[in-house]
């Protein structure tokens, strides 16, 4: 089963625009494995998102938030 995990600031997307967000991952997978011969895996793809405090993630070395 494939997974595609994303870490978001907390309150930075609205409800739709996860939506957007997961629609967007789950059909780019499903086009990859469309073209690679793995057939339709669109209902097999989950997409998690998680929400970090703020404070809770970095980038570069450097806490963001």
């Amino acid at each position: 089963m494939p997974t595609i995990r994303v870490t978001l600031p907390k309150a930075a997307w609205s409800k739709d625009e996860k939506a957007q967000i997961v629609n967007t991952l789950t059909d780019g997978l499903s086009a990859v494995a469309g073209d690679s011969g793995k057939g339709d895996i669109r209902q097999y793809i989950n997409v998690h998102i998680e929400e970090t405090a703020e404070g809770g993630y970095a980038m570069g070395g450097n806490v963001v938030g």
